[in-house]
């Protein structure tokens, strides 16, 4: 995968280029055709603005009706996925969405001790964040259990304690969705103090739907 930039930070949009010599498991792109994506960072979330197919380069002789007869073998339903994967790699861009949640000391959960109400409202906040900026077909609880450094196992149990009256789990519990309750954004905002605005206009921190905000 090409990609125009090596920075990606909040609204900045990249262009990059995905052909045949990507293909490994996540996509299929048809010899001779490559895509051409507009992706923009948005609050964290790796949004697709923007797909065009073309020939490869130097392939240009390449027919139009050739380029239209590949299309049905293209496989791009994890594109998302894919793009997520290639940009994380810590050998590039090294990017990960939680570089834009609110900063926040977690490791009480890592060292098992009893986390407080502002804990817990940030926790499920992070929660919520990762079902809005994560790729579908990634798993939540992997992901997660990753970042705050602990086993998948205790990130799905500290799920099943974090006090109702600050998180509401919506859906399976194998399923993305819930909401933080008023009292945790209260919790959250005064925790933030000056920067509170900016957990005000992010829109992937409060709730999960599976509206496309961007």
């Amino acid at each position: 995968m090409k990609i125009n930039n090596n920075n990606f930070e909040l609204n900045e949009k990249l262009q990059v280029v995905i052909d045949s010599n990507d293909n490994e498991g996540l996509i299929f792109i048809p010899k001779n055709t490559q895509l051409e994506v507009e992706i923009e960072n948005y609050y964290g979330k790796i949004a697709i603005n923007k797909i065009s197919i073309f020939p490869s380069e130097g392939e240009f002789q390449i027919s139009k009706l050739s380029i239209e007869n590949n299309i049905p073998n293209m496989d791009i339903k994890l594109l998302d996925r894919y793009i997520y994967k290639i940009l994380s790699d810590k050998s590039g861009l090294a990017y990960s969405p939680y570089s834009y949640f609110p900063d926040y000391d977690f490791t009480v959960f890592e060292k098992g001790r009893r986390p407080s109400s502002l804990d817990w409202a940030m926790f499920a906040s992070l929660y919520v964040y990762s079902c809005n900026v994560l790729p579908q077909s990634v798993k939540i609880e992997l992901s997660l259990a990753k970042f705050l450094r602990i086993s998948e196992e205790n990130f799905k149990r500290f799920m099943k304690k974090i006090p109702q009256e600050l998180f509401r789990k919506s859906g399976h519990a194998d399923t993305r969705g819930g909401d933080i309750s008023l009292n945790a954004e209260n919790l959250i905002k005064d925790y933030l103090g000056d920067l509170q605005g900016t957990f005000e206009s992010n829109p992937f921190l409060k709730f999960y739907s599976e509206t496309d905000f961007s």
